[in-house]
C-alpha cells in the first residue's frame, strides 16, 4: 500500500488506484448526500428517498456529464476510440451534463412517486454547490480548470500553498477551480439563508441555485483557457447564459402561475376538530375511570388531557396496574352507545365549511386516533358523512399519532402528496404530527384550557373558528410546515 504516490493518486495497492479526482467528487456526493438528507427528513420524506435521490441522480450525474464532454471536447476522437468514452478515471466530466442528468432522474423520480419537483430541488440542489465546490479540487489534481497565465507574485499569500501546482505548460496559471470553488460555497450559504426568510416561495432554492450558479461559471469561464467549445462559443457561458435568465426569470415570479400547481389536500383530525365530541369522550372516560379506579378525583384539565392522545395512553396514565385492553374496549362500547344519545355534534360552522370546500373543489380526508369504524358512527350521526370517502383511523397505521403515517396515508389514498397537504387538529400532539409529516398545520383551539399548549406546539396557523380555514387558503405560500 502506497499513499499518496503521485500528485493525482490519492492510494495505490497494487495495480488499484485510488485518484484524487474520484475521491473527491464521491466527497462532494455523499456530502450533498448528507444535507439533502437532513432537509428531506425536516420536510416528512422518509429515509430511502435520500437514498433513492443519490444513487440516481449519481449515476446519472455522472453518465450526463461523461456524455457532455464527450460530445463537446473532441467528438471524432472518441468515435474513433469508443472504449475510452468510458475510461472516466482518466479525468472529463462536465458539470452541466451532470446538472441535467440528474435533474432528468429527479423528474422521472417525483412523478413515479407523486412528490413535488420544486419541493425536491429546493432541497436538494443547493446543496449540489457544496458538491461541486469539493469536486474542484479534483480538477485542481488533474491540473483542470485554469485560466490564462499569471505572475508568480500571484500566488503570494493565502494561495501559495496551490502555488507549485499551478505551475502548468511552462507558466503559472491562474487557479479558476479555486474560484469556483469559494464562490460555490459562499452561493450555498446565501442561497440557504435567503431560504430562511419569511415569505420564501416555492421554487426560490432552484431558481436560486440556477441563478447563482450560472452567473459564477460565466465569470469563470471568461477566464479559463481549457474550456470546451460549441463553435467560436465557449460552451459552459452559452448554457450558463441560459441559466442566468431562467433562475433570473423564476425568482422574479415569472414562473409562478405554473409552479402554484392544484389546490392542496386537507386532512382534518376528527375528535375536537370536525365533531364535538368532549361531552361523549369525557362521561366516557368518567365512567369507567370511577368504576376501576376508586376515590380517583378528575379535573377540568384532566378531562381536556384527554382530548387527543389514544386510549391506551390516557388509561395508561390514570389507570396504572389495570388490563388496558379491557378499559378500551369497555370505554369504546359506552362511547359507542352515547353516540345514539346525542352527545356527539358537529363542530361549531364545520357543515358550512365543508360544503364550502366541496362546492370549491377541494379535497378532503380525515387522519384519527379513533378507529375508523367509530368516526364513521360519529359522521353518520352528525350526518356529515358524504363529504369524507377516506378515513385513516388507528386500526389503520402501525404507528400512530404523533407518528406521521396517518397522514401519509391520506394523502396517498388521495393521491396527493406531502408537500401539498394540510393537517388540521386540536391538540399539540397533531401539530407534532404534521410536523413530522412536513405539511402545513392549523390548529383549532377548541378548548382555552389547551391554547397554551397549542401556542408551545407552534402550528403554522392557529384558530378560534374553522372558518378561518377559508381565509387561509387564499394565502399564497407553499403548503407545507417549514413554508419551503
Amino acid at each position: 500500500m502506497e499513499f499518496f504516490p503521485s500528485h493525482q493518486v490519492l492510494l495505490r495497492i497494487g495495480n488499484f488506484e485510488l485518484r484524487w479526482y474520484a475521491f473527491l467528487i464521491m466527497t462532494g456526493a455523499l456530502l450533498a448526500y448528507f444535507l439533502t438528507n437532513r432537509g428531506l427528513k425536516k420536510a416528512g420524506y422518509d429515509d430511502d428517498v435520500a437514498d433513492d435521490l443519490f444513487v440516481g441522480c449519481l449515476s446519472c450525474g455522472v453518465i450526463g456529464a461523461r456524455l457532455w464532454y464527450v460530445l463537446f471536447s473532441d467528438l471524432s476522437a472518441y468515435l474513433a476510440d469508443p472504449l475510452s468514452i468510458f475510461k472516466v478515471w482518466e479525468g472529463g466530466l462536465a458539470i452541466h451534463g451532470g446538472v441535467i442528468g440528474g435533474r432528468l432522474f429527479v423528474l422521472w423520480y417525483v412523478r413515479k412517486h407523486n412528490y413535488a419537483f420544486l419541493h425536491i430541488t429546493d432541497i436538494v440542489l443547493p446543496t449540489v454547490l457544496l458538491a461541486q465546490a469539493t469536486g474542484r479540487w479534483g480538477n485542481f489534481a488533474n491540473f483542470e480548470c485554469y485560466g490564462p497565465e499569471v505572475d508568480e507574485s500571484f500566488f503570494d499569500g493565502i494561495l501559495s500553498f496551490i502555488k507549485k501546482d499551478m505551475y502548468i505548460d511552462g507558466a503559472y496559471r491562474m487557479p479558476m477551480f479555486f474560484f469556483e470553488s469559494v464562490l460555490c460555497v459562499l452561493g450555498f450559504f446565501l442561497i440557504r439563508l435567503y431560504q430562511r426568510r419569511k415569505g420564501v416561495r416555492r421554487g426560490d432554492g432552484t431558481f436560486g441555485y440556477i441563478l447563482w450558479y450560472g452567473a459564477v461559471r460565466f465569470w469563470i469561464e471568461s477566464f479559463r483557457t481549457d474550456s470546451l467549445m460549441i463553435g467560436p462559443f465557449k460552451m459552459a457561458q452559452v448554457v450558463s447564459v441560459v441559466g442566468v435568465v431562467v433562475g433570473l426569470a423564476g425568482m422574479l415570479g415569472a414562473f409562478d402561475r405554473w409552479i402554484k400547481g392544484k389546490k392542496p389536500l386537507l386532512v382534518f383530525d376528527n375528535d375536537g376538530t370536525l365533531l364535538d365530541t368532549e361531552e361523549c369522550i369525557t362521561r366516557s372516560f368518567d365512567i369507567v375511570l370511577k368504576k376501576h379506579v376508586p376515590g380517583i378525583v378528575l379535573t377540568d384539565r384532566d378531562y381536556a388531557g384527554f382530548l387527543g392522545p389514544t386510549l391506551q395512553e390516557s388509561f395508561e396514565k390514570y389507570a396504572p396496574g389495570q388490563d388496558v385492553e379491557k378499559l378500551v374496549e369497555e370505554y369504546r362500547e359506552i362511547n359507542r352507545q352515547m353516540h345514539f344519545q346525542g352527545a356527539v355534534k358537529p363542530m361549531k360552522n364545520v357543515p358550512e365549511l365543508l360544503e364550502w370546500l366541496k362546492k370549491e373543489g377541494y379535497e378532503i380526508a380525515i387522519g384519527s386516533s379513533k378507529k375508523a369504524a367509530t368516526v364513521r358512527l360519529g359522521l353518520e350521526v352528525c350526518g356529515l358523512e358524504d363529504y369524507f370517502d377516506t378515513i385513516i383511523g388507528v386500526d389503520d397505521v402501525k404507528k400512530h399519532k404523533p407518528d406521521k403515517e396517518t397522514i401519509v396515508k391520506a394523502c396517498r389514498a388521495k393521491k396527493g402528496c406531502l408537500s401539498n397537504c394540510i393537517y388540521v387538529g386540536d391538540s399539540a400532539g397533531d401539530v407534532e404530527c404534521a410536523r413530522n409529516a412536513g405539511v402545513f398545520s392549523i390548529a383549532l383551539c377548541s378548548n382555552e384550557l389547551k391554547r397554551q399548549e397549542l401556542l408551545d406546539a407552534k402550528p403554522n396557523r392557529l384558530i378560534d373558528d374553522m372558518r378561518e380555514i377559508r381565509e387561509i387558503l387564499k394565502e399564497d405560500h407553499p403548503w407545507t410546515y417549514n413554508m419551503m
